[in-house]
């Protein structure tokens, strides 16, 4: 029976999701891996030639990898479970070790080496010659010129890396599922909404259990901390939320992730100074748009040193006002949203309560696409043919003004156990040109909103609303490539600390007028959001924002000096770090047995090490970016054909700073930036 996973030499197709078995893994990729050493070994022995034809062979071989692996890893995240575990991680190894033998293979660097210094370079395609830049840039940065000693060396402490992220990944997982409460009765729940009482309702169906549960996704966290008048039931969930995979809580020590993080320190410090440098962040830096890491922090700092009086402000507004409703000051870390939430009501006379009926899933999908189509010309298709991983998930075919289909798209929206917490875009499918036809990018959206349950439909927060939209940018910035070459088209290869420039671009449209007034409707009759409350919409934009700020950056600057700092003869307990952070720049007071660190994932089980600041990075351009569409209409289709022609459709064939440059006329400036948070540029 063919394996479903190995499409070697096959025309494009989606993957078949219904037919993939944890089974299947193993045997595809060591197929596909043998095609790949014998070809490089045929190669050798007919002289290895340098040449773009060889270029071209592997970029087939790595992207055929990329073609059984990415429903693997995706399934991974999506679909949990013991055997697919076993399977992913034996999967995640060899092809580490294949990464490794490639990446300081010298035949294949010489190749590279060789065809950069030729006189051939010079008539290759500047997307070509980008394509060997990185890879020679990459050869380096794996290990390549270094003694065969130390190439052992690090693929040892890459290999151990490996493992050590997806374990972290696999701790938060068990911990968050490990956690229930059940009640027979409402009365512990008094302050939820009718929408977040079904939730539960469905939560505790999904259990098998009458009655009402609450667990530790997302949208039930925020429903409690949010609603619940009970103190120490908010206090509960706070504690199982805050220290899951730790030392402390309900299930101390069962999984703790703080030994990982402190040996993922440690190899990555052992990493970098290997690779020549001082410390794990320089090594980052080597693949984004920050040069230094004094630039990072100086601008980091700046934005504390701005940032932090409004905060401290906003916050003092908070106690005032929670101590003229009879709270007991000071308030708890459980308290906050509570009372902010309250005293949203109350200056704002505004509420979720009142505003979710109004942002019903679909028409916030509906309100998504218009967007894209005002200003790509893109069509989205719903297709209910294509069969995926859960009943649950949505494929659209994206269409251009022509009406041909040029990428497609995966979305999965709900929390459900099995399920990572979060949301994300990942690569399903990259551009390339075939012999038997191009194949189509293909994105993965996923999301933890709360499910439909009865006669209810999934009804969002804004937050929620904001969320979809930047994950949904993330995707358009791959569908939208018109790049054949995967090494760097789409989201791939482009600089950590500017891919988020789309995402966090496109969250302005959901704040946008004329697509508030059109999509924010009733879901119960079709009426649409009164006038009146939208204005109050509107200006909830700015409350307690610089509170927000405040907290992106107590993560980026911890997650800065835990790899910047880091001294191997004094390793720092990594709670310290964080703690010293907290003092300079965080004004909420948390408790000493909070553990955040032990399920911060992007930085420990995912691609953001040593890059958290890369959300406030990629900010700054997104809001010097947004005052072009300010200038010239924010649904112009002009403007967005200039974003997609000089951004989304070029990905990473050329630097960062020279695609927004070529959008907005000149470098990115820190004044949009101030201005979106209601500080002041001095």
């Amino acid at each position: 029976m063919q394996n479903p996973l190995n499409q070697s030499g096959q025309p494009f197709r989606l993957p078949d999701f219904p037919a993939i078995e944890p089974d299947h893994v193993m045997p595809a990729l060591t197929a596909l891996l043998q095609d790949y050493h014998d070809g490089i070994k045929q190669w050798l022995a007919e002289g290895g030639e340098s040449g773009w034809s060889m270029v071209e062979q592997e970029i087939a071989w790595a992207d055929e990898l990329n073609r059984a692996w990415s429903p693997v890893s995706h399934l991974n995240s999506v679909a949990d479970s013991l055997s697919l575990r076993k399977a992913y991680n034996a999967g995640l190894e060899r092809l580490t070790e294949h990464e490794n033998w490639r990446q300081q293979h010298r035949g294949i660097f010489e190749a590279y080496r060789k065809l950069k210094d030729s006189a051939a370079f010079a008539d290759l395609s500047p997307v070509q010659q980008r394509i060997i830049e990185l890879e020679l840039r990459d050869f380096h940065l794996a290990g390549v010129g270094l003694a065969d000693s130390d190439q052992e060396v690090y693929r040892t402490l890459v290999m151990r890396l490996s493992k050590l992220g997806s374990q972290f990944s696999e701790n938060v997982i068990d911990a968050t599922q490990a956690w229930t409460l059940h009640f027979e009765d409402t009365a512990r729940l008094a302050g939820l909404p009718a929408a977040e009482m079904k939730m539960l309702q469905g939560i505790a169906g999904v259990h098998e259990r009458q009655g009402w549960m609450v667990d530790l996704s997302a949208p039930c966290f925020h429903a409690i901390i949010t609603h619940a008048d009970d103190r120490e039931l908010r206090r509960e969930i706070y504690t199982a939320y805050v220290t899951r995979a730790s030392d402390q809580g309900p299930s101390a020590g069962q999984w703790d992730n703080m030994p990982l993080i402190q040996e993922i320190l440690s190899l990555r410090h052992q990493l970098a100074k290997l690779l020549g440098f001082h410390n794990y962040v320089e090594l980052a830096l080597a693949r984004r748009m920050a040069e230094t890491p004094e630039s990072v922090n100086d601008f980091l700092q700046n934005l504390a040193s701005r940032a932090r009086p409004e905060a401290k402000r906003q916050y003092e507004l908070l106690l005032k006002f929670a101590q003229s409703r009879g709270a007991e000051l000071p308030l708890e870390a459980w308290d906050i949203a509570f009372w902010s939430e309250r005293y949203r009501q109350s200056e704002l006379q505004l509420s979720d309560e009142e505003l979710k009926p109004y942002f019903p899933l679909e028409n916030m999908l509906s309100a998504l696409f218009f967007t894209a189509h005002q200003l790509f010309g893109a069509t989205l298709e719903l297709d209910e043919n294509i069969e995926a991983w859960h009943p649950d998930v949505r494929f659209y075919w994206l269409q251009d003004r022509a009406g041909q289909r040029i990428a497609g798209l995966y979305m999965d929206l709900f929390a459900r156990r099995d399920k990572r917490g979060g949301a994300w875009m990942d690569v399903c499918l990259s551009r390339r040109a075939l012999e038997s036809g191009n194949q189509l990018p293909m994105a993965y959206l996923t999301c933890n909103f709360a499910p439909p349950v009865e006669d209810q439909p999934c009804l969002m927060t804004h937050d929620d609303v904001q969320t979809l939209f930047h994950e949904f940018g993330h995707c358009l910035h791959h569908m939208l490539t018109e790049i054949d070459w995967p090494q760097v088209n789409g989201i791939n290869s482009v600089e950590w600390d500017a891919v988020e420039l789309p995402s966090q671009l496109l969250e302005n449209w959901c704040w946008e007028d004329e697509i508030l007034t059109r999509f924010a409707r009733h879901y119960q009759d079709g009426r649409a959001m009164p006038g009146e409350l939208k204005n109050r919409l509107l200006r909830s934009r700015n409350f307690q924002k610089a509170l927000f700020l405040v907290r992106q950056l107590e993560y980026a600057l911890c997650d800065l000096r835990l790899h910047l700092d880091y001294d191997p003869e004094h390793p720092v307990n990594p709670l310290e770090v964080l703690n010293e952070v907290r003092r300079e720049v965080s004004v909420v007071p948390v408790p000493e047995w909070n553990r955040f660190l032990d399920s911060f994932g992007h930085i420990f089980g995912g691609g953001y090490a040593a890059g958290y600041y890369s959300y406030l990075w990629a900010e700054q351009l997104a809001a010097d970016a947004w005052g072009r569409f300010r200038a010239e209409g924010t649904l112009q289709p002009a403007t967005g054909d200039a974003l997609r022609r000089e951004i989304l459709s070029v990905g990473a064939s050329r630097p960062a700073m020279d695609s927004f440059i070529a959008f907005r006329g000149r470098p990115p400036e820190p004044g949009p930036l101030l201005e979106s948070y209601g500080l002041k540029e001095t």
